[in-house]
C-alpha cells in the first residue's frame, strides 16, 4: 500500500527525468543502468564484485576437504580401466570402456564425440536430447555474452549479465557431460579468473590517478578508421570486462565446488568401500534390473 500511495503524493518533478541526459553527458552511454553501475556509483559496484569474490572463496573453503586441486581434470585424465562406483551401484557401460585400445587417451581416439565427457558417465546419467541441445546452444550463448559485454553501454547488456549468460553455458556443459566435460569447456582455474577480473577492475579504477584524474573516472577515446567509420571507446569497458571475468569465475568456482568436487568425493568414498555398494541384495539385484530395463527400453524404442 505504501508503494502504491507514496508515488501518488509527489508534488515536485522526479529527478529521474534528467538521468538519461545526465548519464549520457557524464558516462557517454545510452543504457542508463550500465552507466549508473560503472560510472555514477562505480565504488558501490567495486564493493559488490569484491563481495562476490569473497563469497566464492567461502563456498570453496566449506566444500574442499583439504585444498583446491591445482590441476584441471580433463577427459584425457580419465582412466576407463580404473574401477569406479557410481550411485545405485552401477558402473559405466562396458561398451564405453572398450572404446579404442586400453590405455589410449579418450581425447586422442578416432571418432571423438563433441561432448567427450559423456563417456565417463554411467549410461543412465546420459541424455542424448540434452547433449544435442547443448551442442546447439553452447557456442551461441558464448557469442551472445561477448556481444552483450561490448554493446551494454548503449544497449541492454553489460559485464554482469554477459558473465551470467556465459556461466549458464558452462552449467549446461557440466550437466550434459559431468565434471570432466567442465574441464574441457573451460580448462582454467576459477581463482585465476576471479583474481584477474578483480585486478582488471581495480586497475581501471586506479589508472586515472596517474593522469591527473579521480579514482574510477572514465575517459572517452575517439578513433577515426577512415572507411570503417568512427569508433568511440570508453575506459569503462575495461571495468566491465573485469566484472565479466569475476562473474564467470564465480560460476565456475561454484560448479567446481558444489558440483565437480562433490562428485569426486563421492566417487572416492565409493571406491574406498566397494563391499557396501555391491554386496547388498538390493544393489546386486535391483540395480541390475534397472540397467536391464533401461537397455530394453532403448532397444524397444529403436525397434
Amino acid at each position: 500500500m505504501l508503494a502504491l500511495t507514496i508515488p501518488g503524493t509527489r508534488i515536485h518533478e522526479q529527478i529521474s527525468q534528467d538521468l538519461l541526459t545526465e548519464g549520457y553527458q557524464f558516462g557517454w552511454g545510452s543504457n542508463i543502468v550500465n552507466v549508473t553501475l560503472v560510472d555514477m556509483r562505480a565504488w558501490d559496484t567495486m564493493g559488490e564484485v569484491a563481495v562476490l569474490l569473497v563469497a566464492a572463496t567461502g563456498v570453496a573453503s566449506l566444500v574442499f576437504l583439504r585444498h583446491r586441486q591445482r590441476s584441471v581434470e580433463r577427459v584425457s585424465d580419465y582412466d576407463p580401466e580404473r574401477p569406479r562406483t557410481w550411485s545405485r551401484g552401477l558402473t559405466p557401460d562396458p561398451a564405453m570402456q572398450r572404446l579404442g585400445e586400453p590405455g589410449t587417451p579418450i581425447a586422442g581416439r578416432r571418432g571423438q564425440p563433441w561432448l567427450p565427457g559423456g563417456v565417463t558417465l554411467a549410461p543412465y546419467r546420459r541424455s542424448v536430447m540434452f547433449e544435442v541441445i547443448t551442442r546447439m546452444l553452447f557456442h551461441t550463448m558464448l557469442v551472445l555474452s561477448v556481444w552483450l559485454l561490448f554493446a551494454g553501454h548503449n544497449a541492454p547488456g553489460g559485464g554482469f549479465i554477459a558473465g551470467m549468460i556465459a556461466g549458464v553455458a558452462l552449467i549446461v556443459r557440466y550437466l550434459a557431460g559431468g565434471r570432466y566435460e567442465l574441464g574441457e569447456a573451460l580448462p582454467l582455474q576459477p581463482g585465476g579468473l576471479l583474481g584477474g577480473g578483480l585486478l582488471v577492475a581495480t586497475g581501471t579504477g586506479i589508472a586515472p590517478l596517474f593522469f591527473g584524474g579521480q579514482a574510477l573516472q572514465s575517459f572517452r577515446l575517439d578513433l577515426d578508421l577512415g572507411i570503417l567509420g568512427e569508433i568511440h571507446l570508453l575506459t569503462t569497458l575495461a571495468f566491465d570486462i573485469g566484472v565479466y571475468l569475476i562473474v564467470i569465475g564465480l560460476v565456475l568456482d561454484i560448479l567446481r565446488t558444489l558440483g565437480a568436487e562433490v562428485d569426486r568425493q563421492g566417487e572416492a568414498e565409493g571406491r574406498a568401500a566397494p563391499d557396501v555398494a555391491h554386496d547388498s541384495p538390493r544393489s546386486a539385484v535391483g540395480d541390475a534390473d534397472v540397467l536391464d530395463d533401461l537397455r530394453a527400453g532403448v532397444g524397444g524404442a529403436g525397434g
